[in-house]
């Protein structure tokens, strides 16, 4: 079931041994199916950086991401780990200012721990502990990969743990999308302001800025707890999305947007379905 799910049904797997304390697993091509473990274990999926991109090229999915992402929350399967990347291959990126930039304070985060690290593999800038539930990372991946000189890759990369990174797969956007206005949320490069004390106040880099093409703020921290209802269903969508909504209206008009809704790819998310039985059931 789970090989089909993923749309990998003609991919020739083959069986291996497994890791952590999985006695089996299928293998290929830097995808891994971890299975026969203790019964509490149940089954593992693991996709290296090069596993996604042949998922990509090989699920027969519809829209892989979004459909594998779905299929998760329908079944309210568990993400343990997710790596969500931006390669910079065109400069827009500066490793060397960015560091620079992060040394002398010139960014606000939601984390408090940061380090840089110089080494003959290049520059990395990490924000968040190693134990952290999101962290992030820029480096240079053209150093890390030893290619040709002059040749531009920098990488910049949000790492998200168990519920940060469910909530991620849930976001109702484009993973591009996703990627900036989360990266928006927990980092921002600023210009200082001697006038403003806040520092969250501070205007963005302009190379920030450009990088994330100017997003909003998306955030993955959900209060343990918390239910979704009617009022954060509408911070949402008159708060966070309502700009995007109102644009949207004036070009195709009301009918045109309830249209484009109805044929929209992605799937329907349980919690909207349950929060409209519930409020159905109290306008009875």
């Amino acid at each position: 079931m789970l090989i089909e799910s993923m749309g990998l049904n003609d991919v020739p797997w083959q069986n291996v041994k497994g890791a952590r304390g999985y006695r089996d697993r299928f293998y290929f091509n830097c995808i891994s199916i971890h299975f026969n473990g203790r019964d509490d274990m149940g089954v593992w999926v693991e996709m290296s950086g090069q596993g996604c991109r042949a998922f990509e090229q090989l699920s027969k999915l519809n829209d892989a991401w979004p459909d594998i992402f779905a299929f998760i929350t329908d079944n309210q399967l568990k993400i343990t780990r997710l790596d969500v990347a931006y390669d910079d291959h065109d400069g827009l990126l500066d490793i060397n200012r960015i560091v620079q930039d992060t040394q002398n304070g010139e960014f606000v985060s939601k984390s408090t721990y940061w380090e840089t690290v110089l080494s003959s593999k290049g520059s990395t800038v990490q924000i968040g502990s190693p134990k952290s539930d999101v962290l992030i990372r820029i480096y240079d991946k053209a150093r890390e990969r030893n290619c040709e000189p002059g040749e531009h890759w920098i990488r910049c990369e949000i790492q998200m743990r168990d519920d940060r990174a469910s909530k991620f797969s849930q976001l109702p956007y484009e993973i591009g999308e996703a990627f900036c206005g989360v990266m928006v949320n927990y980092l921002r490069y600023v210009e200082p302001d001697p006038e403003d004390t806040n520092r969250w106040r501070w205007p963005m880099k302009p190379y920030w800025g450009e990088f994330l093409c100017d997003a909003s703020a998306i955030s993955v921290y959900e209060k343990p707890g918390m239910e979704y209802n009617f009022d954060r269903c509408q911070n949402f969508v008159i708060n966070l999305a309502g700009n995007a909504v109102d644009a949207y209206i004036k070009m195709v008009g009301v009918n045109g947007f309830l249209e484009a809704l109805k044929e929209r790819r992605t799937r329907r998310n349980p919690k909207y379905d349950a929060l409209v039985q519930q409020w159905q059931s109290f306008s009875l």
